[in-house]
C-alpha cells in the first residue's frame, strides 16, 4: 500500500507544476516577439487609401511578407461581395471587383465544399444563409450607414440597416492585446481585419505561413502590420483561400496575390 501525499507535499508538488507552467507559457510568448524588417516608411495616417507591403521577422527566425490596405471609415464603406456558390467561376478578381466599384479586397468568410457560407453573410443588402453560434465563428464584421463595426458574436445585435457583414473567427486582437489560446500549431497563409477602433482600418493577406498565436502577436506588435495600435483584428479564411486585390487607379494595374482556390465571398471597402 503506498503512502498518502501530507496536504503540504500536495501544495508544494502543485506549486512547482504551476511555476513550471508559467515557465513554458512565458517562453512561447517570448518566442512570439516579431519586428518588422523593411525600410520603406509607411504611408501617411491622413492617405485616405493605401497599399503597404511588410515584411516582418520573428525572434524564431520565422519571415512573414504581407500585403496590406490601409483606408479611413470615414471615406469608406465596407463591401462584401458574393460571388456566388459556383465556385468555378469566381477566380478572376480583378473583373469581379472593378464592377462592384470595390478599391481593395480580400478573401472573406468560410464556405462549404458545396459553396454554400459558413455563418451569416450579407452581401448588399442581400441575406444569404443564417447566423451561426459554431465556435470557428467568434467575430462578427459588419457595416451600415453609421460605419463599419467588429464586435464579438455574443454582442452582436441585427439591425435593418445593415448591407454588408460576414461571421468569421477566431478574434485574434482585444483591446489590444493578443487573444489568449489561438493554434500554434498550424502554419498557413492568413488572411485579417483590423482597427484602432477609432476610425483607421486594414486589410491584410500574408504571402507566407504562420500561426494564429503568431498572426495575433504580430498584429498585437506596434509598428508591425499597422502604423498605429491595433485595438481589435479578426481573423477571415486563409490558407489556400488567402488573397488580396488593391487597385491604385490610374490606369496602374492592380496589386493582386491570388488565392489558390476560388472562394465565395470577398471583402473590401467602396468609396462613401
Amino acid at each position: 500500500m503506498s503512502a498518502s501525499i501530507s496536504p503540504v507535499a500536495r501544495f508544494i508538488r502543485l506549486s512547482v507544476l504551476t511555476l513550471w507552467l508559467a515557465f513554458w507559457i512565458g517562453q512561447d510568448y517570448a518566442r512570439a516577439d516579431w519586428r518588422p524588417v523593411t525600410g520603406e516608411p509607411w504611408p501617411a495616417l491622413e492617405a485616405p487609401i493605401s497599399h503597404s507591403e511588410r515584411t516582418l521577422e520573428s525572434s524564431t527566425g520565422r519571415t512573414v511578407r504581407a500585403h496590406l490596405a490601409l483606408f479611413d471609415s470615414r471615406r469608406y464603406r465596407l463591401a462584401v461581395l458574393d460571388l456566388g456558390p459556383d465556385l468555378a467561376s469566381a477566380s478572376d478578381w480583378p473583373e469581379h471587383t472593378r464592377a462592384a466599384g470595390l478599391l481593395a479586397a480580400v478573401n472573406g468568410g468560410f464556405f462549404h465544399a458545396d459553396g454554400q457560407p459558413l455563418g451569416l453573410v450579407i452581401a448588399g443588402g442581400e441575406r444569404l444563409n443564417r447566423f451561426e453560434t459554431v465556435k470557428l465563428l467568434s467575430g462578427v464584421l459588419y457595416g451600415d450607414a453609421r460605419g463599419i463595426h467588429l464586435e464579438r458574436r455574443a454582442r452582436f445585435q441585427s439591425s435593418p440597416g445593415i448591407d454588408a457583414l460576414v461571421q468569421s473567427g477566431p478574434y485574434l486582437v482585444e483591446q489590444g492585446r493578443a487573444v489568449r489560446g489561438l493554434s500554434t500549431h498550424d502554419v498557413s497563409r492568413r488572411t485579417f481585419i483590423a482597427t484602432d477602433w477609432r476610425r483607421h482600418w486594414v486589410l491584410g493577406a500574408t504571402r507566407d505561413g504562420l500561426t494564429l498565436a503568431e498572426l495575433a502577436e504580430a498584429l498585437a506588435t506596434p509598428g508591425a502590420l499597422a502604423p498605429w495600435p491595433v485595438e481589435r483584428a479578426l481573423n477571415l479564411d486563409g490558407g489556400t483561400s488567402t488573397g488580396f486585390l488593391f487597385d491604385p487607379g490610374a490606369g496602374q494595374e492592380p496589386i493582386h496575390l491570388r488565392a489558390r482556390r476560388p472562394v465565395r465571398n470577398l471583402v473590401g471597402v467602396r468609396a462613401r
